[in-house]
């Protein structure tokens, strides 16, 4: 009965829609908008699954944080991929879709990566590593934030 009375009064009404509206905006402002891909991203997390090659079957999966060493920079052309503080590997890059597009050139290799979430503050990459080691085909998706 209160409730009843209470929302029968327009002010209730103009009082719960304000509210409303309010935690509306709140909640649109803390969304991630997309961002360009230059920049240092540090390695948040990095998850591998080993699989037979030939069978498909899960040999070995891993969860692993990363260090502060860790770390990516990308420019307007070039992709820099750093493990303990070492460079890895560098490579130019051309990005199109939700794909990195890179080759290796000693050896001859793909480094293409697919980005499966890009916002101002994350970055999740999910490829392939290039090498077949002891019929074992390795992903990896790897979470970066910055």
């Amino acid at each position: 009965m209160l409730l009843s009375t209470l929302f029968s009064r327009p002010a209730a009404w103009a009082v719960l829609f304000s509210l409303t509206t309010l935690m509306a905006c709140g909640s649109e402002d803390e969304k991630d908008e997309p961002a360009p891909l230059p920049g240092r991203w540090q390695l948040v997390t990095q998850h591998s699954i080993n699989t037979d090659a030939s069978t498909g079957q899960t040999l070995t999966e891993q969860h692993q944080p990363g260090t502060t060493g860790d770390y990516l920079n990308v420019s307007a052309s070039t992709f820099e991929e750093y493990r303990g503080s070492q460079l890895n590997f560098t490579a130019p890059y051309t990005y199109a879709g939700s794909t990195i597009s890179m080759q290796g050139t000693n050896p001859r290799t793909d480094l293409s990566r697919e980005v499966r979430e890009l916002t101002s503050r994350k970055l999740v990459l999910y490829y392939q590593l290039p090498a077949i080691v002891m019929n074992q085909k390795v992903t990896i998706e790897a979470t970066y934030s910055r």
